[in-house]
């Protein structure tokens, strides 16, 4: 409840406001029940194999009767090498074998199942009206199910100096819980659907170590790389691919395909005759398809990170270098830039102008181009063409690097002081290689999938340096 106007000034309270000018608003208490079972149990042999399981029920009133029950588990199975085959007189201090299984299920929030109308309101001439969501909701909704397996396999030797860790995973997303965008002619923009099916698979590497250790020096160095391939196996009947964002006037936009990956970026392309030579206007300007291609995907290749760690006496030195291979984003902000003539490359053809190398639609036959544009044509129609501007974001980067100090016991035993250290820390240093000229290939407008693939005048990222100091009493 909220009012105005106070009658007495400085009283402020309901009873003291205007009580023509209280605005109430009212929220329901909305429930939502979960019942389940859970159990588990733990084996071990001889110290050397272990196997864990567990499984639980759920009972959701968030679904309906006939789907409210769903059952999941879990399994996994770790075995150790080096206890069962007792290497002799190897290096070996860990070899371990593992496995696991999962099944996960979830539900989705109060009231989602049951199309109920919003708060009536008054309306025309005081007539009372209601109105209803833009989404349909459906009674027939299931529970989300996510399957993941994985099978890794872990070694430590020579005194644990040696490690590496190799892991594969492949997780499979079925009847996904999503509003699916429909025809308006159906009265509604959303039906919410459980969707279709998405598998993920792929690796996580580590290796390292500490090539180096004595009294007073030690380095740690660390490698890992991690690999995924998703795929969107189905969608609904009769759609074959979601899109998650068009943009820059619908010559892009970002989406899901059917056999495909999560994140491909699909646009115009140059229109081109079908023995390759670009097909221009009768004014010499260059077109863009009329139909999306793909031209690329987000999602990387390969990420990974070497970090080292060198420790001196009371001194330590710690430098993250990461990598980005693959992924594609269309940047928008080129585009408008050269569409507005204000970047660097749009100094060409200030001085003359261009005849594009080409062909014009002549009546039906194709004539070469002779026809002189300015820049300011030229640009402008390039802008609108999206393969111009998708980039790759390839990279590699100087992410962390820090200094530190731990003050030695001799200087603060006498003191109050525990202990005490000094670092200097700096962050996104730089680029040791990208293949983007005037960007960070990592930045995007938004952190939701909407969001990714695109840029659209973003901030450029920073560089920071702090000094910290550490004292403990």
């Amino acid at each position: 409840i909220a009012g105005s106007d106070f009658k007495i000034p400085g009283k402020y309270f309901i009873d003291n406001t205007d009580p023509l000018k209280l605005d109430i608003d009212q929220s329901d208490l909305i429930e939502k029940k979960v019942n389940s079972l859970y159990a588990s149990a733990s084996l071990a042999y001889k110290g050397m194999a272990y196997l864990d399981v567990t499984g639980r029920n759920d009972w959701s009133s968030a679904l309906s009767s006939e789907n409210r029950s769903y059952f999941y588990k879990s399994a996994s199975l770790s075995v150790l090498l080096d206890r069962m085959f007792e290497f002799q007189g190897s290096k070996i201090n860990l070899a371990k074998l593992r496995f696991s299984y999962a099944n996960v299920g979830n539900d989705t929030d109060p009231q989602q199942i049951v199309n109920l109308f919003n708060v009536a309101s008054n309306g025309y001439l005081g007539n009372v009206t209601v109105s209803r969501p833009n989404i349909k909701f459906s009674e027939s909704l299931r529970p989300e199910d996510v399957t993941s397996s994985e099978i890794g396999f872990e070694i430590k030797a020579f005194e644990n100096r040696l490690f590496a860790d190799f892991t594969y995973y492949s997780i499979t997303s079925k009847d996904l819980i999503f509003d699916v965008p429909v025809d308006p002619a159906t009265g509604y923009s959303y039906f919410r659907e459980n969707v279709g099916e998405i598998s993920n698979k792929g690796f996580e590497f580590m290796v390292g170590g500490t090539p180096i250790k004595n009294q007073n020096f030690k380095w740690d160095v660390s490698l890992n790389l991690s690999h995924n391939k998703n795929k969107l196996v189905s969608l609904i009947d009769g759609q074959d691919f979601f899109e998650f964002s068009s943009s820059n006037g619908g010559v892009i936009d970002v989406r899901a395909q059917v056999g495909e990956g999560f994140g491909d970026i699909y646009g115009t392309d140059w229109l081109k005759t079908d023995d390759g030579q670009l097909l221009l206007t009768s004014t010499g300007r260059p077109q863009a398809t009329s139909e999306r291609v793909k031209l690329g995907n987000y999602q990387p290749d390969m990420v990974g990170g070497l970090t080292n760690t060198f420790n001196y006496k009371d001194f330590a030195l710690n430098f993250l270098v990461d990598f980005r291979i693959g992924g594609e984003v269309y940047s928008g902000t080129d585009a408008a830039l050269d569409a507005s003539g204000v970047s660097k490359r749009t100094l060409e053809y200030r001085e003359g102008g261009v005849t594009v190398d080409g062909v014009w639609d002549n009546a039906g036959t194709l004539t070469q181009n002779t026809t002189n544009i300015s820049a300011q044509d030229y640009w402008g129609a390039v802008s609108g063409i999206a393969s111009e501007y998708i980039y790759e974001q390839t990279n590699v980067r100087l992410r962390e690097v820090s200094l530190s100090y731990n003050f030695p016991k001799s200087i603060i035993e006498n003191t109050f002081i525990k202990n005490a250290s000094m670092s200097v820390t700096g962050r996104n240093l730089f680029f040791f290689y990208k293949k983007s000229d005037n960007f960070d290939p990592e930045t995007s407008y938004s952190t939701s999938n909407y969001a990714q693939g695109v840029l659209y005048y973003n901030l450029p990222t920073t560089r920071s340096i702090g000094l910290s100091l550490n004292v403990k009493f």
